[in-house]
């Protein structure tokens, strides 16, 4: 045998190279699926792929967000803290990936680990997995880990690895905390004013009277609006062909007839049979042509994307929708049909915030949209035809918004300098002797004076005759004195602070050890975040890709 090959050792030779290059010159597409996914983010120089992104990404932030809706602050902790200052729920979920790899490198660098036995107690303590009793229930946790995580690509191990990850960042926060300490005597303190009951007399300044004098002159407009021209812009507009993939469901089969109530057991027993083959027959055949028209939907996506002279239109006739197309339009005018709710429960938002998240690149697949889910069961897959940028709008456009805006600033600082005044006047009145609404006439309020005796930290009063955060504006103002004005929107109020008076209460000493650690776990979390931050900081994350 060894003699036939060396008969062919050129020609093997030759293969071998051939394979060599075949490897060179691989399919990039190929390629990346070979190693898992296409990367999509660095983070302290390594290179993660989109398959890691949904594990530990986007659908561990989904999972974490329907665990914590039962009620367990530690995991809602873990999902505020993880996800960041984001602006969108993408952003959100970004952070919550790149935040929790970080935190994942803190294992090796202070010793935290996690045991099985520990990861069991946490997850048997979580409320998503309790019982009517509030014990926990192996029937409710095997219910959501065989049937409430597979839409998301989980499995029991990924939950068992988010809950790792959770106790993770409570022990990092007790260490990085352990050395932050809270004042027992501030906190006693805060309790004994915020224990008081005050007796307050209240005057309101209304700002319409004010606004309604103020009239700018043209050229006061102009000029403000050339100051601040670029707040003025048009919302970007955007112009779709698009079609809607619903499937074509089967006729029901015919009604059963109702057996007669004195029909017999043996004919009840079998109507309920039939009944209940007639239910599954008919949910098998929906479930059936969802699943076609889910398979079609992918196939037409794919050929769009593998054949790029494919038009959108001519594949979506060929293959039997029918092509709509829409105007010009801005987001929040979009047409009904494209303002619907997505269908994912875990998602917010609409068909339209979808659309107007698409980003174009000289991709010429980038112009055409996911499958969006909506309604019942369709699916919608738009084509962006035309985009009109947002732009600064010229003087005649923006006049009627720059007015309106010049009035309000006017209008707000002229209520300031009215409070003051009134201040002024009143305290004046007030050491000449006069009572609370003789001085609010003096400084010329006209409004009626409110007196209240009761103010305490969790008062609530009825907000259109005063301010809704009244005890915290006069809780450390003197008995006989003004607090500062309080200033809303479009009024003013006077607080006039009559007496007060501390309250003990029969659990104060419990209120004070629960707001004491309440700081201390509050010290915790100030402490991980800031290391967080400073790790993300030193991570240096790129994003590689976008899909």
């Amino acid at each position: 045998m060894i003699e036939h090959l060396r008969k062919y050792t050129g020609l093997i030779i030759v293969l071998f190279v051939l394979v060599i290059i075949g490897f060179v010159f691989l399919d990039s597409s190929t390629m990346r699926a070979s190693r898992g996914g296409a990367p999509v983010l660095k983070i302290a120089g390594r290179s993660y792929t989109d398959k890691e992104f949904r594990s530990l990404g986007s659908s561990a932030y989904e999972l974490t967000q329907s665990l914590a809706q039962s009620g367990d602050f530690q995991l809602y902790s873990f999902l505020f803290t993880l996800s960041g200052d984001a602006q969108s729920q993408e952003q959100a979920m970004e952070n919550f990936f790149t935040n929790r790899i970080l935190l994942r490198s803190s294992k090796e660098e202070f010793g935290i680990y996690p045991g099985e036995e520990e990861i069991d107690s946490f997850i048997r303590q979580l409320r998503a997995f309790a019982g009517p009793d509030g014990a926990f229930s192996p029937e409710a946790y095997r219910n959501f880990v065989e049937k409430g995580i597979g839409r998301l690509g989980l499995t029991e191990g990924d939950v068992r690895e988010l809950a790792s990850d959770v106790i993770t960042q409570k022990k990092l926060g007790d260490i990085l905390g352990s050395g932050l300490t809270t004042s027992k005597e501030i906190i006693e303190k805060r309790a004994a004013i915020d224990g008081e009951r005050i007796k307050v007399n209240i005057a309101r300044i209304d700002i319409a009277p004010i606004e309604s004098k103020i009239d700018p002159s043209e050229e006061e407009i102009k000029a403000y609006w050339e100051t601040i021209q670029d707040a003025f812009k048009t919302p970007e507009k955007r112009r779709f062909s698009y079609i809607l993939a619903k499937p074509t469901l089967p006729e029901e089969p015919a009604e059963l007839t109702e057996p007669t109530a004195d029909a017999s057991a043996d004919a009840k027993a079998e109507y309920e049979k039939n009944k209940a083959s007639r239910a599954a027959e008919l949910a098998d055949a929906r479930r059936k042509a969802q699943l076609e028209t889910d398979a079609k939907v992918d196939d037409f996506l794919y050929q769009l994307e593998s054949q790029k002279e494919l038009s959108f239109s001519k594949l979506a006739e060929k293959d039997g929708w029918e092509v709509k197309n829409t105007e010009l339009f801005a987001a929040n005018e979009a047409p009904p049909e494209l303002n619907l709710p997505l269908r994912s429960t875990s998602t917010q938002g609409t068909a339209v915030n979808e659309l107007f998240r698409m980003s174009v690149t000289s991709d010429p697949f980038s112009k055409i949209s996911p499958a969006i889910a909506i309604g019942e069961n369709e699916w919608l897959i738009a084509h962006l035809e035309e985009v009109e940028p947002s732009r600064t709008q010229t003087y005649e456009e923006a006049r009627a918004d720059a007015r309106a805006r010049l009035i309000a600033e006017k209008s707000s600082s002229a209520l300031k300098e009215a409070a003051d005044k009134a201040v002024e006047t009143i305290n004046n009145a007030l050491a000449d002797g006069k009572s609370f609404p003789e001085a609010a006439k003096t400084a010329e309020i006209t409004e009626e004076t409110v007196s209240l005796s009761d103010v305490t930290a969790t008062y609530r009063g009825d907000t259109t005759k005063i301010p809704s955060n009244l005890f915290e504006a006069v809780k450390y103002t003197d008995p006989g004195t003004l607090a500062d004005p309080i200033l809303e929107a479009d009024r003013a109020f006077i607080a006039h602070v009559e007496s007060r008076e501390y309250v003990k209460s029969e659990n104060a000493e419990q209120q004070i050890q629960t707001q004491l650690e309440q700081a201390e776990e509050s010290n915790k979390i100030t402490a991980f975040t800031s290391w967080l931050n400073a790790k993300h900081e030193e991570a240096n994350v790129q994003q590689l890709y976008k899909q």
